[in-house]
């Protein structure tokens, strides 16, 4: 790095010296990565930043847009979001993302914000590696700080009109402007529509990955006489998606088990629903296609946002006040085999010892559930210095507060014996209203406090020396729940002796006790130390309650030069933390705690501006992973459940972000990320879906016991961790009487990458390149704006994440569903401004 640095500084500023005055300058923004206003080439942090006009110019409409063009940025479309390697594994209850999200300085603990209409958004801000001290909650990774338009004191509007293939559609609009002269306001909507979605289902179904979406914005601004303003800001979500579970835009691409009289891990508690099946899956040809009787769902509902913020200038200082409330209800499900069958059918059983039997009434139709209930609050006041003496600092308390349940499961359509289970003796069990054979649920309240501050020290000219710290203390509780029901007549037989073949051929029983603990009774639970704290769920199965709390002391040491105004070289050192947690509603997985994660980062950077029409940023970072909570399956009984466990792991990477306006009304860039990740610990664990450890890439370390054979994931690739990937694009502007037209282009690659920490192919993306085209016509008053768009234009199959399990059967032992980016969108957009 030290000589990619030296290179940076080393070009002349006087080789562009010969360009015309009237070249157009690199843009200049300005960002709050650092809690107050500060031009991003100044500022000693890793930070791409876009702002509103710039989305448009390049196509950024979305978190998905976001990731392709950020350096170190990946995610895959299911909430789930990494920053330089370090991400969130599991959306299980109890466990934390690692990068944080904030709306104009409100933690959200979704990613969705960063696709909202740009029309919205100021700016939308990405701080790379740990920061552990102005925004400690969970950013461990990094941070997005989301800033949203303000109320104007001139009444002004904009509407725009999208319309596309796929027969979708989109309408924004919002005005603001004065209401009295200390008060102001913004009113804002948004609906958008997808009618046909991107995967088309040749089943009863109806297409998924389509959207219905409604987004609604108020705000007042209000003077407070001449140094204090107050904001109140209140905005709503509405979805009603065809998304599958997780909001994931994926498709199952492995043929269908149709000769499995019973399914594999949590399936194996119920019938193969594609036992005997004739038709193919359709995803084994083309990822775009499926056959599903049942509609994918994704629906958010009572969503609300409520943002208070006041700023009083003080005179040697500014205080400011963030509050914050957000709740929403989230529900998805979707068709569990992504087969087209509905009606029940009778198999014949083969009982081995006994008598072979009809298997009367199976359900050849599973759903898959998922609904997040959740609602959190925070408050931060902070109080920073003003001017731009040789001392600046900021010191600041925070507060955040979390209510989250997560009920889901999978259930069977049109079996009656499941909303009624027996006990392993033959009794009634407790009803089963969702006529599931496995139901999972969790409860979670989280408590966290913060206490920070940081200093920016000018020493001698050009050098500044930032030093930051961070106290944090989270507290968490809650329970969990799982209840496990089998209509499989190896398990019913083996555990049910006093069961008659007529009931165990047409009944189903509760089996939760048996797999969870090894037993039929609960004492069979209290002889095991990984399963003395659960006792019977009154509406069946068993749960358990989870308590733990933490604390940390983070922060950072940066050193900056600046040997003139458009040069700034520093050093930095940054320590982050993740609260521990534990994998709740996730079917009361063995020893499910995890302790904290922390990181030690260590980035040298360069930001380098010739002649204001080339700009370099670069950044070699080093990162000392401890504790990376990572999530691993084990065998359970006849089932599998997920672990937790603390991993380390070594991150090293490097960052180039290039701009470049070699004349007048053209431009290039280029957004470049080198990643290096390797687990440093690991072992020993089973691959579910390879037990035997034969994949190519296994690394087994002994001989099979049981049918399984251990592996060690030492020396493997963090999940969602590219190797390299690359964007590059150029926009040209043509001026003309009756305004501009503007062309613009991007390309990016994206390297391989897995979804696993097992170094198995099934769970590898391969690399793909993907492009986008945009014209842009404004008149020359810029009331108008006219684009015309391709996204995707190569029509490019591409795989955000791929992931195989073996609850579901297929023919080749395990089914495999990638997560897909966008198929080739187009379509014209109108902007009109008054």
């Amino acid at each position: 790095m030290g000589a990619s640095i030296a290179a940076i500084c080393a070009i002349s500023p006087q080789a562009f010296a010969q360009v015309s005055e009237d070249a157009p300058m690199v843009e200049e923004i300005v960002v709050t990565a650092e809690k107050r206003e500060q031009s991003l080439q100044s500022i000693p942090v890793a930070v791409s930043a876009y702002t509103s006009e710039k989305r448009d110019v390049l196509g950024v409409n979305t978190v998905e847009d976001l990731a392709r063009i950020t350096p170190s940025l990946s995610y895959t479309n299911n909430d789930r979001m990494s920053i330089r390697g370090l991400g969130r594994l599991t959306n299980a209850i109890g466990t934390d993302p690692s990068v944080a999200l904030y709306s104009d300085g409100i933690f959200s603990n979704s990613m969705t914000d960063a696709s909202t209409p740009s029309l919205f958004i100021e700016r939308t801000e990405v701080l790379r590696g740990p920061q552990g001290t102005l925004y400690g909650r969970n950013s461990i990774g990094g941070a997005m700080n989301i800033v949203s338009k303000r109320p104007t004191e001139e009444f002004n509007g904009e509407v725009r009109a999208m319309v596309g293939n796929f027969e979708s559609y989109r309408l924004d609009a919002m005005v603001r402007g004065p209401i009295l002269d200390n008060l102001r306001f913004l009113l804002g909507a948004s609906t958008e529509r997808r009618n046909k979605g991107f995967i088309d289902n040749i089943g009863s179904g109806g297409n998924a990955a389509g959207i219905k979406r409604y987004t609604f914005e108020a705000q007042l601004e209000a003077d407070l006489g001449d140094n204090t303003t107050a904001r109140l800001r209140y905005t709503k979500f509405d979805w009603d998606d065809s998304y599958g579970v997780g909001n994931t835009f994926a498709n199952n691409i492995s043929p269908y088990d149709t000769t499995s009289l019973s399914g594999a891990g949590t399936s194996a508690l119920y019938y193969n629903t594609t036992y005997g099946l004739t038709a193919p899956n359709p995803g084994v040809t083309d990822p775009y296609v499926q056959n599903a009787n049942s509609p994918a769902r994704g629906s958010l509902k009572d969503h609300h946002r409520l943002h208070f913020d006041v700023t009083t200038d003080l005179g040697w200082a500014t205080l400011k006040y963030l509050g914050g409330y957000q709740q929403y209800n989230y529900f998805t499900s979707t068709d569990s085999d992504l087969s087209g069958r509905t009606a029940p059918q009778n198999i014949l059983v083969n009982a081995g010892s006994g008598a072979p039997f009809v298997a009367t009434n199976v359900s050849t139709d599973a759903r898959t559930f998922y609904e997040e209930r959740q609602s959190w609050l925070s408050n931060e006041i902070n109080l920073s210095s003003n001017g731009d003496g040789d001392l600046n600092w900021i010191v600041g308390l925070y507060q955040y507060a979390q209510d989250y349940d997560q009920p889901q499961g999978i259930r069977v359509v049109g079996d009656p014996s499941m909303f009624q289970p027996l006990t392993l003796q033959g009794t009634p069990s407790s009803p089963n209203p969702n006529g599931a054979f496995l139901y999972v649920d969790g409860h979670l309240e989280t408590k966290s406090y913060a206490a920070f501050g940081q200093v920016d020290w000018k020493f001698a000219e050009g050098w500044t020396l930032t030093a930051g710290l961070r106290y944090t203390k989270d507290e968490k509780t809650g329970y969990d729940i799982a209840r496990y029901v089998a209509r499989n007549p190896s398990i019913a037989m083996a555990f049910g002796a006093a069961l008659p073949p007529a009931i165990a051929q047409g009944y189903a029983v509760d089996v939760t006790t048996q797999q969870i603990c090894g037993g039929t009774t609960l004492a069979s639970c209290a002889a095991n130390p990984l399963t003395a704290n659960l006792k019977a769920n009154p509406g069946g199965g068993l749960r358990r309650d989870l308590s733990g709390d933490w604390d940390a002391l983070t922060g950072t040491l940066a050193l900056q030069w600046r040997p003139d105004s458009s040069t700034n070289l520093y050093a930095r050192y940054s320590r982050g933390y993740k609260a521990g947690g534990w994998l709740g509603s996730n079917g009361l997985s063995p020893d499910p705690y995890a302790d904290p994660e922390y990181v030690n980062s260590y980035e040298i950077g360069a930001k380098k501006t010739f002649g204001g029409q080339l700009q370099i940023n670069s950044a070699l970072f080093y990162t000392d992973y401890q504790g990376f909570q990572a999530p691993l399956t084990v065998p359970l009984g006849s089932i599998t459940a997920t672990q937790f466990l603390n991993l380390d792991a070594t991150v090293w990477g490097l960052e180039l972000e290039t701009q470049w306006s070699p004349v007048r009304d053209l431009q290039f860039f280029v957004n470049y990320a080198y990643l290096n990740t390797e687990l440093d610990t690991g072992c020993c664990f089973v691959d579910t879906v390879d037990p035997l450890a034969k994949a190519p890439g296994a690394q087994p370390v002994g001989p099979a016991v049981n049918g399984r054979v251990l592996q060690t994931v030492v020396g493997n690739d963090l999940p969602l961790s590219p190797h390299n990937k690359v964007t590059v694009g150029a926009t040209y502007t043509i001026d003309f009487e009756p305004g501009s037209l503007t062309f613009s282009g991007t390309a990016t690659y994206t390297d391989a990458q897995s979804s696993s920490l097992f170094n198995n192919p099934l769970y590898r993306s391969p690399s793909f390149t993907t492009g986008d085209v945009r014209v842009l016509w404004r008149d020359a008053a810029s009331r108008y704006t006219m684009i015309g768009f391709v996204k995707n234009v190569t029509d490019e199959v591409g795989f955000g994440s791929s992931v195989a399990s073996p609850t579901s059967p297929t023919a080749v032992g395990a089914r495999r569903q990638v997560s897909l980016i966008f198929p080739r969108t187009y379509g014209v957009e109108l902007q009109y401004r008054f």
